[in-house]
Formats: C-alpha cells, structure tokens, sequence
C-alpha cells in the first residue's frame, strides 16, 4: 500500500519536475532550482513558471518599445 502511493507521487513528481524545468530553461531561469520545485509542489509549479514567464515577457516588452514583441 505504501508502495502504491510512492509510485503514485513519483508518477506524477517527475514529469511535473520536467515541465516545469523547461519552462524556466526556455526563459533563462535556474534549471535544477525550476526542477527542485516542480518536484515537491507537483502541477503548480508549471503554472507559476508560466505565470513568471509572462511577466518577464510583458517586463521585457515594456523596457523595450520598439520590438517586435509589440508588432505581435
């Protein structure tokens, strides 16, 4: 039984971990520290990683006005 919900945690530990780091990689963020989190706080990791994605991009439009991320 104990074994069933280690499988289970791991199960879903690990490919959040994985998202999770890339998402931070993708966006110059520190991989295994992304990772670390994913780990121990499945499933929200990935969208507070995405959620610091979007404010670095909406950061970095605004220091920049003449980029191309206004034109899209």
């Amino acid at each position: 039984m104990l074994l069933d919900y280690l499988f289970a945690i791991l199960f879903l530990s690990i490919p959040s971990a994985l998202l999770t780091g890339y998402i931070a990689h993708m966006n110059n963020r520190s991989l295994w520290r992304w990772m670390l989190f994913g780990f121990c706080v499945p499933f929200v990791a990935i969208f507070v990683a995405m959620v610091v994605t979007y404010y670095d991009q909406k950061r970095a439009a605004h220091n920049q006005p003449n980029s191309d991320a206004d034109l899209r």
